[in-house]
């Protein structure tokens, strides 16, 4: 079982009050709160032990007074204890939410499966009646095909047929850079290149005569 413990509000700063391990942090007391705490803090320092003062008429000692006080003080601790007993009851309640809704729907899926998805009796369960799609008339289906094709005209898309007749037919102009092939690395230089054929046919070819060999000198 956990405690509760609280200090007594006899000091003029915050405090902090523990339930089961955990704190929660109290701002500074105003008001009454901070009247009554100062006033208790007063007398226990002030009014000598065992003295005592008239309040309306009767005569309270030190410690009466002190008591009457503390009740009050005691009033406002409560609250904070209550404050605290709720924030650890949320942070408990968060943890457990998803198994809480696991077991909810299971119980659900059991109920609707026993009386039928369409049984109207679920709504007294607080499950939604399923009433299931209403069969169209060929009129409807038509008109459904008809929206169909507007909305797909509207958003300009087609199927597969149609885009595949969607083809480009113009004629093009295609520039190509070609660059020459780099040297390797040993230094050797790269094979030429065949000439094209264009300048095959474009270059003169000079052939060089064969010389004519002279025959010697015959003596007469």
């Amino acid at each position: 079982m956990s405690t509760n413990n609280v200090n007594n509000g006899s000091s003029g700063s915050g405090g902090t009050i523990s339930n089961g391990g955990a704190q929660l942090s109290t701002a500074a007391p105003r008001g009454l709160r901070q009247q009554v705490s100062q006033m208790i803090a007063g007398i226990q320092a002030v009014i000598p032990d065992g003295s005592s003062v008239t309040v309306g008429g009767t005569a309270m000692a030190k410690a009466d007074l002190v008591n009457e006080l503390m009740q009050i003080s005691a009033a406002y601790q409560a609250i904070d204890a209550g404050v605290l007993a709720a924030k650890g009851a949320r942070s408990q309640l968060k943890s457990e939410l998803p198994g809480f809704h696991k077991q909810y729907v299971g119980i659900k899926d059991a109920l609707t499966a026993f009386l039928g998805r369409g049984n109207p009796q679920l709504a007294q369960l607080g499950i939604k009646v399923s009433k299931g799609s209403k069969p169209l008339t060929p009129a409807e289906k038509v008109v459904r095909a008809a929206k169909a094709l507007k909305t797909r005209t509207m958003r300009h898309t087609m199927g597969k047929v149609q885009k595949a007749a969607v083809q480009y037919t113009g004629s093009l102009q295609v520039a190509v850079n070609e660059t020459a092939p780099a040297a390797p690395a040993d230094g050797t230089a790269p094979a030429a290149a065949p000439p094209a054929a264009a300048d095959v046919q474009d270059t003169a070819v000079t052939k060089t005569p064969a010389a004519t060999p002279v025959a010697p000198n015959q003596s007469q």
